[in-house]
């Protein structure tokens, strides 16, 4: 990726960008950072790792402790693995700035993951020796294998080859037999779909909108139809077109801080001002996608995100407003719920210590 990741600009932190742990490729050894300062600032250089079985303390080009240039320098990190042993190794880079010998400092941590891996040498023995003798004493264990060996060992290697090319095959020939079958499957759903938004008249078995869980499941409501392919049918303004009767505007929501994020997508805690009463506010989860998302990821996320829509239970959070303005991200709101993820949630009581178990009602 050909972008510019900037830790402090014109005086500004970004703590969003320093929350970041970057991942370094294991053949990556030196890490260079570039840095100038307008005025007279005061800087001490420290590192720590985590496993020092796995990685030496890096090692900087620069000085530890000193001013930072006032023209625009690069100074450069090594990160050398011992080869000792296999680990996923933490560093922390930690930059204290002082501005003008005052006395308060700036802590900048810098967090980077590496992949050390452990060095495989052969060890090489050479034939024992007799200390009485010149004679070299054989040794069956080191002794150079046997023609007869040799060609054991081949055949072994060929039958593992050949089992090997069989194998995959049959996994070919089985994953073109599920495709046909998941395509026949398609072909015939496909008369009877209506859409994302629109439910059909199949009576597929669901769990009635406000019953008990342990209720028995009624196999005489419509349910919501999803088709399998939709995301490769329907085109980003098909997507805006379904949620438009939801659609509010862009100056009625606020995002605050980001409970969630992936490679494309973000969740942020937000507030929706009312619109019939703007001097009134409620909390929203507001889905939505990164810059660097595609118009098919944006698609995705807006189809995705509405696929239930229709589908009414006290289980399933409702999608209340979408925002679909030109030139904005598209949002999608849903209400706020104070536990967050479920899935977090869970984890929590996963990770909490023995000696105070926590168990979820």
């Amino acid at each position: 990726l050909d972008a510019e990741l900037s830790y402090v600009r014109n005086d500004v932190v970004n703590h969003y960008a320093l929350s970041f742990n970057l991942l370094i490729p294991s053949e990556t050894n030196n890490l260079h950072f570039t840095w100038h300062a307008k005025s007279k600032v005061e800087y001490k250089l420290g590192f720590q790792v985590h496993d020092p079985m796995a990685m030496a303390l890096p090692q900087a080009n620069i000085s530890l402790q000193g001013e930072v240039p006032r023209t625009l320098s690069v100074f450069r990190v090594e990160l050398s693995c011992t080869g000792r042993l296999d680990s996923d190794v933490t560093i922390l880079m930690q930059l204290n700035l002082t501005i003008n010998s005052s006395k308060n400092i700036t802590v900048l941590n810098f967090k980077r993951r590496k992949m050390c891996y452990k060095k495989l040498e052969p060890e090489v023995k050479s034939p024992t020796a007799d200390k009485n003798s010149s004679k070299t004493i054989f040794d069956p264990v080191n002794a150079a294998p046997t023609t007869s060996t040799r060609v054991f060992y081949i055949s072994v290697g060929v039958c593992c080859a050949v089992i090997f090319l069989v194998a995959i095959i049959l996994a070919v020939l089985h994953l073109h037999s599920m495709k046909r079958i998941e395509l026949d499957d398609s072909i015939s759903d496909s008369s009877s779909s209506q859409g994302l938004s629109q439910p059909s008249t199949q009576t597929t078995q669901y769990l009635r909108a406000d019953t008990p869980n342990n209720a028995t499941p009624v196999t005489s409501y419509p349910t919501l139809r999803i088709e399998k392919n939709d995301l490769k049918s329907v085109t980003l303004m098909e997507a805006k077109a379904k949620v438009k009767d939801i659609a509010i505007s862009r100056e009625r929501i606020t995002l605050k801080d980001v409970l969630q994020e992936g490679t494309f997508g973000r969740i942020f805690h937000g507030i929706l001002i009312e619109e019939k009463d703007p001097s009134k506010e409620k909390q929203v989860f507001v889905k939505t996608v990164k810059d660097q998302a595609s118009e098919v990821q944006v698609t995705m996320m807006l189809t995705e995100s509405c696929k239930l829509r229709g589908l009414h239970h006290r289980n399933l959070l409702p999608i209340t407003h979408v925002c679909i303005e030109e030139g904005e991200k598209p949002m999608v709101l849903l209400p706020y719920m104070n536990w967050g993820n479920l899935k977090l949630f869970l984890r929590q009581y996963k990770l909490v210590e023995a000696n105070n178990p926590q168990v979820p009602s």
